[in-house]
């Protein structure tokens, strides 16, 4: 008889980064002690961070990078997510709606080119980040979830790039994964699937070697904001004449941005090597999701560990990041059981690695940008919502260039004007939230059970409730501190 086994007995442990820094011979960077001075200092030392290093490194090689991260650089989102690495095509009905036709495609070209960046990136620099550029399927498991694709693949033929996001139908999905769940879904045929500790940490190497000025375990204390900024340190604080804020789901401490995002815990779990049982099957070799409101993803790692997760976690009142968003035992048992769900026959395999991270995610979905404060020297980047491992290619060389002062389409678009809607007011975020996800944890679950509750409209409204940005005070868009 084969025994079930829902133990997690490594809480907290990240497999990426255990594996990522197992091979590394980098030393770590010291923390800043004294005062330094730099043309731009950069506020974090995850992807966004170290993507707008290289950026403005590559325009301007002589440009004086100073970037401090509070921990080590990868050890936040950058190293802890699922390693999925997909566009924006999947949105193109919601890019042409918010934005118009011709900026909507150019959007969702650019997420295209931010993959061929990551994967170009590698390869140039030497950074064996394990991707597998084989495709990214989101898949129904409901039939309250089917054809949740179709505004968007009706959106890429329409526009001619019908290639770049494929229905798929149910006996191929269940073939493919050898899973009963997947009913339909639809393939993004530009993702890929990579090992995101490693694409960090490789980022870090190249960003030190271009001559950036790195200090780990440096947490920022206060930003003063002004020409020139002053970005404090407990030990001491970095003068520069523009600052770039890199911090996800940390950016709550803004006042402005308190209620642009809202901080939602995301888990994983991994388990022992599998072997044949799961490297036989076809989505072995690309990303697997589902079309939840709190979603499922998984990937296979080359030597056959299954990587599953699940979005929609704990909340972070008031914009915080607080502990049950980065550790909630609760919801790692549901996701063993989820698991177990999609692949009854893995029942017996041993849970060795769970860990969460904290997704800033935006109404929209959608990042934003902008800049801080009354002398445009604070610049940032937010709303990321769990989609970074590729855009954060794109944002960081936006906020690269307009650090520098280059205006072109990238640096002048609808995505650099700052949060277009905010969420509701305390309490009633925090309050109204924690019920409306407890609503679709149960929801969803039942109706993977067969059980007819059809609400999903309902709840997606419910998620999706903002107050319009016009009607948001003037101070807080321009000068919280």
């Amino acid at each position: 008889m084969t025994k079930k086994t829902g133990a997690i007995p490594l809480t907290g442990a990240v497999y990426w980064l255990d594996e990522a820094m197992s091979t590394e011979d980098q030393p770590a960077c010291p923390p800043l002690v004294g005062d330094v001075a730099a043309d731009v200092c950069i506020v974090g030392g995850g992807y966004l961070g170290l993507w707008t290093a290289i950026e403005i490194l590559e325009q301007a090689p002589d440009t004086r990078v100073v970037l401090i991260e509070a921990e080590a650089c990868g050890f936040g989102a950058s190293g802890r997510n699922g390693g999925h690495t997909t566009g924006w095509h999947d949105e193109l009905d919601v890019l042409i709606r918010l934005y118009g036709v011709t900026e909507g495609l150019r959007l969702a070209q650019r997420s295209s080119w931010a993959i061929d960046r990551v994967v170009d990136f590698c390869e140039e620099h030497g950074i064996d980040a394990q991707i597998r550029r084989n495709g990214m399927t989101k898949a129904a498991v409901t039939q309250y979830q089917v054809g949740k694709w179709r505004n968007a693949v009706a959106a890429c033929k329409e526009h001619g790039r019908g290639d770049l996001l494929v229905e798929v139908d149910g006996p191929e999905l269940r073939r493919r994964t050898g899973s009963q769940m997947p009913l339909a879904g639809a393939t993004q045929t530009d993702g890929a699937t990579l090992q995101p500790a490693i694409l960090a940490r490789g980022l870090r190497r190249v960003a030190l070697q271009m001559g950036a000025r790195i200090y780990e375990g440096t947490p920022m204390t206060g930003l003063d904001r002004g020409q020139p900024c002053r970005v404090r340190t407990s030990a001491g604080c970095v003068t520069a004449d523009q600052v770039v804020l890199a911090i996800g789901a940390w950016m709550g401490s803004v006042r402005e941005l308190r209620r642009a995002f809202v901080p939602i815990g995301s888990s994983i779990i991994v388990t022992e090597p599998l072997g044949d049982r799961i490297l036989d099957r076809a989505f072995a070799q690309c990303g697997f999701g589902d079309q939840r409101l709190s979603v499922h993803h998984m990937q296979v790692t080359p030597e056959g560990r299954l990587v599953f997760g699940r979005g929609g976690g704990p909340l972070g009142p008031a914009g915080k990041v607080t502990a049950p968003v980065l550790y909630d035992p609760k919801s790692m048992r549901a996701i063993v059981r989820d698991m177990h769900r999609w692949f009854p026959e893995f029942a017996d395999a041993k849970i060795t690695h769970a860990w969460s991270g904290v997704v800033d995610r935006a109404p929209s979905h959608l990042p934003f940008i902008g800049s801080l404060g009354d002398h445009g020297t604070v610049h940032y980047a937010s709303g990321i919502s769990g989609n970074g491992v590729a855009p954060t290619a794109y944002l960081g060389r936006v906020l690269g260039r307009r650090v520098l002062g280059i205006k072109d389409a990238d640096t002048t678009s609808p995505l650099t004007h700052g949060p277009s809607e905010y969420l509701p007011p305390e309490p009633f975020r925090s309050v109204g939230g924690a019920v409306v996800r407890f609503a679709v944890e149960h929801v969803e679950d039942a109706q993977e059970r067969g059980v007819n509750i059809n609400v999903n409209k309902v709840l997606k409204k419910l998620i999706t409730t903002t107050t319009p940005r016009i009607i948001e005070p003037r101070l807080w868009r321009r000068r919280g501190r």
